[in-house]
């Protein structure tokens, strides 16, 4: 049985002061919120884009139609997916009690129960801070760490101003309650300590099973939240270092006559198999490997470099290690970011993998788990 640590408190000893990045990244796709905030499964997503191919619906619809997303449930995604296109934008949407650091890294899925017990006994003779300790280790990255730490310093603030991420806002969002009756028990709650859903109860607007359902789905996206920003928070990091920025910073003065040449980033892909097989041995030793699967051309005209996106992975899979790139990168559930560094002329690389398979993996071929596309920054 692990623990989750006690608080850590500021961390600046471990990390120095460096700030958190800034700047808005790519649109967080829906798909991305409803598994992150585990509404749906990456088999169900999978089979969702399939269809879409086929019927050219809103990705929600698929999901609704399929059965497996309550339309409440996508009406409260789609609340906040606005709120998901910055680091400190998802930040902010910290609600809900505050949890221990180690709480919220096993809720991001950023570590396993088994290297929280590991890093809180080193804790223990150490006497270091949790999260240095997960740092050490390579569990979590600096930037990922802040984010976390700042997340939770917003869980269980008092605000006066809106979110998404509210309980009341929640309610709303998902009809269970009119902005009228959330405006009139914002009112009384000025008059009292008392929570939000206890005095919808107590006016009779809402029932019990409906505040225990909001608080579910709050729950939900506030994960979907942490997970976007401990992933952009590294993406966001790549794009603040990039090279022309740091030219920009040096302090000499210079004259220069530009144009504007639009961004565009193209991947070409060379080679790559249709499937892959896990026999019995892959299972018994936990994953599969995939040596110089794919081989792809990259054209990029972007002085601040792009994004290699990998996106897809399913099924038996539960994530991968990519090497052939600058360093080795792991890609979980969901989509993975790789920022790139800007290189004169087409890039070609050759990539290979380390599929980690699912505890109920069965022997068999199934299709190429992942897509693999680039996108300018």
């Amino acid at each position: 049985m692990y623990r989750l640590g006690r608080p850590v408190g500021n961390m600046d000893n471990d990390l120095g002061n460096n700030p958190l990045p800034s700047g808005t990244l790519p649109r967080r796709l829906l798909g991305q919120v409803l598994v992150d905030g585990e509404f749906i499964s990456h088999n169900d997503l999978d089979r969702a884009l399939e269809r879409q191919k086929r019927t050219n619906e809103m990705l929600g619809e698929v999901l609704v139609g399929m059965g497996v997303l309550d339309p409440a449930d996508l009406k409260a995604a789609l609340s906040v997916q606005g709120e998901l296109a910055s680091v400190k934008d998802a930040i902010r949407a910290g609600a809900g009690v505050r949890l221990l650091l180690g709480e919220l890294l096993l809720a991001a899925k950023r570590i396993t129960p088994e290297q929280l017990d590991s890093a809180l006994e080193e804790q223990k003779r150490t006497g270091e801070k949790l999260g240095a300790v997960l740092l050490r280790r390579n569990h979590i990255t600096g930037n990922e760490l802040r984010a976390a730490l700042a997340f939770q310093e917003n869980q269980g603030r008092e605000r006066t101003s809106p979110s998404p991420f509210r309980l009341g806002e929640i309610l709303v969002a998902t009809g269970q309650i009119t902005r009228e009756q959330l405006d009139r028990a914002l009112e009384r709650q000025k008059q009292t300590r008392k929570k939000i859903g206890e005095l919808l109860i107590e006016s009779g607007d809402i029932g019990p099973h409906q505040v225990a359902y909001g608080l579910q789905v709050q729950k939900k996206l506030v994960i979907a939240a942490l997970v976007a920003a401990m992933s952009m928070a590294n993406v966001a990091s790549a794009k603040a270092a990039s090279p022309a920025e740091s030219g920009a910073r040096s302090g000499s003065a210079q004259i220069q006559v530009s144009a504007k040449v639009a961004s565009r980033t193209t991947l070409k892909m060379l080679r790559q198999p249709s499937d892959i097989m896990i026999t019995e041995k892959d299972i018994a030793r936990g994953y599969v490997d995939a040596p110089s699967a794919s081989r792809i051309e990259v054209r990029n005209n972007n002085p601040r470099g792009y994004l290699l996106v990998f996106e897809g992975l399913n099924g038996p899979f539960r994530k991968t290690l990519v090497r052939g790139m600058e360093r080795e990168v792991q890609i979980g559930p969901g989509a993975g970011l790789v920022p790139m560094p800007h290189a004169r002329g087409p890039v070609t690389m050759e990539l290979s993998y380390r599929f980690f398979l699912s505890e109920n993996a069965r022997p068999g071929t199934y299709s190429w788990p992942l897509t693999l596309s680039s996108q300018p920054f």
